[in-house]
């Protein structure tokens, strides 16, 4: 997606989502500032803004947080480094979530529950295994995959504390209303 795009989209549902995740990985350390730079100029708060895998650019943009892959920095390493960034990291397993907890992580993402596009011949894990996850964990499990605003109360009674969507937002006709749904599907739970 352009990120003209991306920004334009990301300002209109910002006051109904709690974080902005930006995982553009074929872009440049330049292209994803300027990016943040666009976010905060659309009045997006630098604490909802987090940067996929690049811990330079999360710093030098002073912006809420970091995610991190498996390719990524060690969690742990991060976590040495920065108290002022929150620090994100994707698991996929109850392994790897233990792992991520007791390395310093603030949140993980954890999926993907149901079978996504963007995951194309790789079965989903599942909700029984979300409920593994967030029972070995204290800090807050993030569902993400394949997941449509009916299945957000089953994702909540299964341990996670949110949903992360990306295409489920970012290519609906209408992303603001989207956004709503989620959004008042997880209210209900609250």
């Amino acid at each position: 997606m352009p990120l003209a795009q991306f920004t334009r989209i990301a300002a209109a549902i910002h006051p109904d989502v709690h974080a902005i995740h930006i995982r553009e990985k074929r872009r440049t350390a330049r292209e994803l500032r300027d990016c943040v730079q666009e976010l905060l100029h659309r009045g997006i708060p630098a604490h909802k803004i987090y940067v996929n895998d690049r811990l330079d650019v999360a710093w030098a943009t002073r912006i809420g947080g970091v995610h991190l892959a498996h390719h990524s920095l060690p969690v742990k390493e991060v976590a040495a480094l920065s108290h002022a960034l929150r620090i994100g990291c994707s698991v996929h397993s109850v392994a790897e979530a233990k792992q991520a907890a007791n390395d310093g992580a603030d949140y993980m993402f954890y999926g993907h529950i149901y079978d996504s596009p963007s995951k194309p011949g790789i079965p989903s894990r599942g909700l029984a295994q979300l409920q593994a996850v967030a029972n070995v964990v204290s800090i807050p499990v993030i569902a993400i995959g394949g997941i449509q605003p009916e299945k957000v109360t089953e994702i909540l009674q299964h341990g996670a504390q949110g949903i992360a969507v990306l295409s489920g937002v970012m290519k609906a006709h209408d992303p603001v209303g989207r956004v709503r749904q989620y959004a008042e599907k997880l209210n209900e739970r609250r």
